[in-house]
């Protein structure tokens, strides 16, 4: 009789265990390079309009402000530190890289174990970039506007992913 019970409590123990899943730590420092942009434009969800960049192209985006409204492809650089994201890049002859456009940014809105949150910064101008983090792996992150209702919400709403792949530390 022991036995039975011991055995019920065992196989009772095995099939109730909840696996526990350790949130995903953002490794975000590092330089990087962008290298894939997608852009999408959905005019009231009935003409969607879908464009990728490959390196070698400028994306120009009539509508955005820095740092995505004009991006040189396989040559535009970002670094990102612990709390400061730098844009525009500019190497000395020591072999020193001096930042010129720097912010302060957060991470926040991790809710659930898959959701790796949003970086939020805001430029000199007042303008504040949120980036949803689509992914983030050792060697590449990518980031996606949150989108934008240009002339009002009953307009378009457009979406700019970014591929970024590190370059360096």
């Amino acid at each position: 009789m022991k036995k039975i019970l011991y055995f019920v409590i065992l196989c009772f123990g095995l099939v109730s265990c909840e696996k526990y899943d350790q949130p995903k730590l953002l490794s975000l420092s590092g330089e990087y390079i962008v290298d894939i942009i997608t852009y999408q434009k959905n005019e009231n969800s009935v003409n969607p309009e879908d464009s990728v960049y490959q390196p070698g192209t400028i994306f120009i985006n009539p509508n955005g402000s820095f740092p995505v409204d004009t991006i040189n492809l396989g040559f535009t650089k970002w670094h990102f530190d612990y709390s400061v994201v730098s844009f525009c890049p500019n190497p000395m002859p020591s072999g020193q890289v001096i930042w010129t456009k720097q912010y302060f940014y957060n991470v926040y809105g991790q809710y659930f174990v898959g959701d790796l949150g949003y970086l939020q910064f805001t430029t000199e101008n007042g303008d504040k970039k949120i980036f949803k983090i689509v992914s983030d792996g050792t060697e590449s992150l990518t980031l996606r506007t949150t989108g934008r209702w240009i002339g009002g919400p009953m307009s378009s709403e457009e979406t700019i992913t970014i591929h970024l792949t590190r370059i360096g530390p």
